[in-house]
């Protein structure tokens, strides 16, 4: 407060007395003009360099042709992989930035507004994956193209796709990611295919990519009633929530019901929910929906063929 500063006048509102200034306009450096940008388009990639660090952004000057440009800091610290005050730190004037891309323009104030933008892995293959030539145990890479209610979709060379269903997501259902992230390049084994539709089911557990090295089978495949047994306890993903109970995935081709009264241990007028560690009782059979989400790991014992009896994989 006090301090002397020499100011550009911006607007004068005479109607009410009030004068708009600014300090940067009146820098020596600041340039009246305002630049033309129509000649940088969008979807650019541009190199620059840092002329000023805020808070929030960082100003940059455009190789070439000087335009003045903004970096969202939090944009450039996600790209160099560090905290925010990591990146505050570290940053400094002059610094020159690459694999930029003009991402808006605001012709009024002559500048624009650019940003790393992620790049999608690269799918390498030895040789060109054909329907011609593919084999059952032959290993793979696809990157994910999106979910659905069973499993994961994944893009192949050429026109060839293929599912991931989540119990052939890892050998461990508590530690592996069932449904990977998008635009993720995922290894797997060939489980079986259809050539005339050019898809594929794979398998991305280790004990299939791995045979020979890899960690011990926690939850092993399940594909039919032939690999149950009545009294086993086994593992599954919760596939829907209707009215009446729990629907559990437990392989590609199988599935098991849950009855809502096997969801609960009845012990006088109280229901207590199996998977509460402290047997916490419910008075409500109503209160044992938000237990429950899709794609939750659930584990159960097999009653008969047709039920299954849930308990939530503690984290």
């Amino acid at each position: 407060m006090g301090k002397p500063v020499k100011v550009r006048i911006v607007s004068v509102d005479s109607e009410t007395g009030n004068i708009t200034a600014s300090i940067r306009r009146a820098a020596p450096s600041f340039d009246v003009k305002v630049a033309d940008i129509s000649a940088v388009e969008i979807g650019t990639n541009v190199e620059a360099v840092v002329t000023e660090i805020h808070k929030d952004n960082a100003v940059l000057s455009l190789k070439e042709s000087n335009i003045r440009a903004l970096l969202s800091l939090k944009n450039l610290a996600n790209h160099r992989n560090l905290s925010l005050p990591q990146l505050q730190t570290s940053l400094a004037v002059g610094e020159e930035l690459e694999e930029l891309v003009v991402v808006t323009r605001n012709p009024e104030k002559g500048i624009v507004i650019v940003a790393h933008r992620k790049t999608k892995p690269t799918l390498e293959h030895k040789q060109v994956l054909k329907m011609d030539t593919v084999e059952v145990g032959q290993l793979v890479g696809g990157r994910v193209l999106r979910h659905f209610h069973s499993g994961t979709v994944l893009k192949f060379s050429g026109k060839i796709t293929g599912t991931l269903h989540p119990t052939d997501a890892s050998d461990d259902y508590e530690t592996g990611v069932p449904f990977p992230a998008l635009d993720s390049i995922i290894k797997a084994a060939v489980v079986s295919f259809d050539k005339d539709k050019k898809q594929l089911v794979v398998s991305a557990r280790a004990s299939r990519t791995q045979p020979e090295d890899h960690p011990s089978i926690v939850d092993r495949e399940i594909n039919g009633f032939e690999d149950l047994k009545v009294g086993e306890t086994v593992r599954g993903f919760v596939k829907s929530i209707p009215e009446h109970g729990l629907f559990v995935t437990l392989g590609r081709s199988i599935d098991a019901r849950v009855q809502i009264k096997e969801l609960f241990d009845e012990v006088g007028a109280s229901a207590y929910i199996l998977f509460d560690p402290h047997l916490i009782p419910y008075q409500f059979v109503k209160d044992w929906r938000p237990r429950f989400q899709v794609n939750q790991p659930v584990k159960g014992r097999i009653l008969r063929f047709g039920l299954f009896l849930p308990k939530l994989i503690q984290p």
